[in-house]
C-alpha cells in the first residue's frame, strides 16, 4: 500500500494475495515451528482500487474469496489435489471477456516441483499461462503479492518487464534470489527478432 500508489501504470497485474483464511498448511498454526500470522487478513477495498488505476488488465487469484470479479469471466486451476481438507482447484479473476478458462496442472505434496520453502509457492508454469491469457500479450507485468516470485520467473522467460512487491524479508531474497537465476539463464524460447524491411519512398 506504501509502494503501489507510487509505480507508473502496467499492462497486467497477475497476482496471488492471501485469502485470509488464516493458517491451513498444519492444524497447530505454524509451519515449520513458526507461527503464521501473513495468510490471517485478505487485501482491502483500497487495494483493488489501487491495481485498477494501475493496471489495464488484472488476473487475482483468489477470487472466491474476496469477490474480486470485474465481470463474467475468470480463470480456474484444477490441481487435482487428493487430500480431502485441500482444494482441488483455484479460481482467478479477470477483468476482461466472459470466458472461464481452465489449466490442469497437478500441483500437490506429493507431485510438484517447489524451488522455496514458501508455504504457498505457485508453479512458474501457471503464471506463464497466465500471462499468455491476457488479450494482449502484456509487455510490463506487476505482482503485488510476489512470494518466492514464480510469476517473475514467468515474465523473465517470456521476455516481460516485472514488477514485484513483497513485505516478508524472508520470502523477497528467495524471490530475488530465483529471479537472478533465472536472467543468469537467460529466455527459454526468446522472441524471434523482428524483419528489418527498406521500403520505398517513392
Amino acid at each position: 500500500m506504501d509502494i503501489l500508489p507510487a509505480l507508473d501504470k502496467v499492462d497486467a497485474v497477475i497476482t496471488d494475495p492471501p485469502f485470509g483464511v488464516g493458517n491451513f498448511v498444519q492444524a497447530s498454526g505454524n509451519v515449520r515451528g513458526k507461527k503464521v500470522t501473513w495468510n490471517n487478513s485478505g487485501p482491502s477495498k483500497k487495494f483493488f482500487g489501487l491495481i485498477k488505476e494501475k493496471s489495464t488488465y488484472r488476473i487475482v487469484w483468489g477470487a472466491n474469496y474476496f469477490n474480486s470479479f470485474e465481470g463474467a469471466g475468470g480463470l480456474i486451476w484444477v490441481k487435482n489435489q487428493p487430500m480431502p481438507n485441500m482444494s482441488k482447484a483455484e479460481m482467478a479473476s479477470t477483468n476482461w471477456g466472459c470466458k472461464v478458462e481452465l489449466i490442469n496442472l497437478t500441483w500437490t505434496n506429493y507431485v510438484n516441483t517447489k524451488e522455496s520453502d514458501h508455504p504457498c509457492e505457485r508453479p512458474v508454469l501457471l503464471y506463464k499461462w497466465c500471462i499468455e491469457q491476457v488479450p494482449k500479450l502484456p509487455q510490463t507485468i506487476l505482482d503485488p503479492f510476489m512470494g518466492s516470485g514464480s510469476c517473475a520467473i514467468a515474465a523473465i522467460q517470456l521476455g516481460r518487464k516485472f514488477v514485484g512487491i513483497e513485505r516478508e524479508p524472508k520470502y523477497f531474497d528467495i524471490a530475488c534470489k530465483r529471479i537472478e537465476q533465472a536472467v543468469a539463464q537467460g529466455q527459454l524460447f526468446p522472441p524471434e527478432r523482428p524483419k528489418q524491411l527498406q521500403e520505398s519512398l517513392l
